[in-house]
């Protein structure tokens, strides 16, 4: 764990003040050697510094969201702020990115980690006892990212289970694409779907079919509005990434499609705990909330998790990452384009599903900035979203 380290005195004396920050930051270094973590730097306040100013911490607050470390380390909670209401506001204002605030002398951070680190190695084995991907789905993957195979060759392979066939006609013939004729052919659907759509289909339709409701738990998770948000946010991510950047990527629909699947986990290998997520945090909308109400009931969040079964499984390197970063995008070094795409998908399907209304002060304007689009643009997904979404029926059948 990668962590900074935050030292200050407002002692007026020269010798004092710097007295006291070579023991603050003593203390620290002892710290995260203590408990084996990477101390990246420490921060010091400056000369200037008072009570009400702390140019070096607000900088720090300032910068959270490109932050390249999880937890700011101090030598008491009061180095923060002598008002105990402005110190809790700022720990919570740290914590909206995912940062947490230790204190040298008021943590007892070795156990609460220590047993964090166990609850993430219990889930861990769990998962690996899950069973391997349907051959069907390998092959498929293949011949996608084959540019000399056709949509003969992808049709062969799917017909080869009934299943998998039965469920992507249905879909192909579903109210969403209101062809006049009934599609009858894999080979027909494919020519219709496209290659990319097809790969996301038989990849989640595969995955969400291993996750599917098991008749011994009660399930808190609403399985057929998760599936329709996935879909959801698979079409408008897709519809998105061509008209921003004027091509298509191989693997925005199955990144988008399977972007929570780490939800889908959480609620079969630790579901009373994340039980209590749901209760807490029933608005997914505000993805700070969910993330916090995760790491506080499970020890781990979806993300993390759903990255985890991703690499387990070797499915590419863009889906994995997009999985782990899609609530703060900008941190994806290889995949920041495919990943911020997939944010704004992930927000507008919960928009349309969950809100039934615009609102666009849910979306990080620095995200929505960087990915070059706007207020009006993303209006104007979601009003497209809105229409294709009441056109959806029978999802539920297309997962089974």
């Amino acid at each position: 764990m990668s962590v900074i380290g935050y030292t200050i005195s407002l002692k007026k004396n020269p010798s004092a003040r710097d007295l006291e920050n070579k023991l603050q930051k003593e203390k620290i270094e002892k710290f995260c050697l203590k408990n084996s973590l990477e101390l990246k730097e420490i921060y010091i306040e400056p000369e200037e510094s008072r009570p009400d100013f702390r140019p070096e911490l607000m900088k720090l607050l300032n910068n959270a969201s490109g932050r390249n470390f999880s937890s700011i380390i101090v030598y008491n909670f009061d180095r923060l702020a002598e008002e105990e209401d402005i110190r809790n506001w700022i720990i919570e204002e740290f914590k909206k990115y995912r940062i947490q605030v230790y204190s040298v002398t008021e943590t007892t951070f070795e156990e609460s980690f220590k047993e964090s680190e166990e609850k993430t190695r219990s889930i861990k084995q769990k998962v690996r006892e899950l069973p391997s991907l349907p051959e069907v789905v390998n092959k498929v993957t293949q011949l996608v990212q084959d540019p000399k195979s056709s949509a003969a060759d992808l049709s062969e392979v799917i017909s080869q289970d009934s299943g998998l066939t039965s469920r992507v006609l249905k879909l192909v013939n579903s109210a969403y694409y209101g062809f006049p004729k009934q599609i009858s052919s894999i080979q027909h659907a494919i020519m219709i779907l496209g290659f990319t759509t097809i790969k996301g289909l038989v990849l989640s339709s595969s995955i969400f079919r291993i996750f599917s409701p098991k008749n011994t738990l009660v399930s808190s998770l609403d399985y057929v509005k998760f599936w329709k948000h996935s879909l959801l946010t698979a079409i408008v991510s897709k519809k998105i990434y061509k008209e921003l950047f004027f091509e298509e990527d191989e693997n925005i629909f199955s990144a988008a499609i399977l972007h929570d699947i780490g939800k889908l986990i959480l609620e079969q290998y630790d579901h009373n705990n994340y039980s209590n997520v749901l209760a807490e945090a029933p608005n997914q909308i505000y993805a700070n909330q969910v993330l916090k109400a995760e790491q506080k009931y499970c020890e781990i969040t979806h993300p993390t998790i759903g990255h985890v079964v991703a690499e387990g499984w070797n499915l590419p390197e863009s889906l994995s990452d997009v999985i782990k970063y899609h609530h703060d995008p900008l941190k994806s070094e290889k995949y920041e384009r495919l990943t911020a795409v997939v944010y704004l998908g992930n927000i507008l399907s919960q928009l349309v599903i969950d809100a039934r209304e615009f609102d666009p002060e849910v979306f990080d304007e620095n995200i929505v900035t960087h990915i070059g689009t706007n207020e009006d643009e993303l209006k104007a997904f979601f009003d497209d979203l809105q229409e294709e979404s009441r056109e959806m029926e029978d999802l539920e059948s297309f997962f089974k």
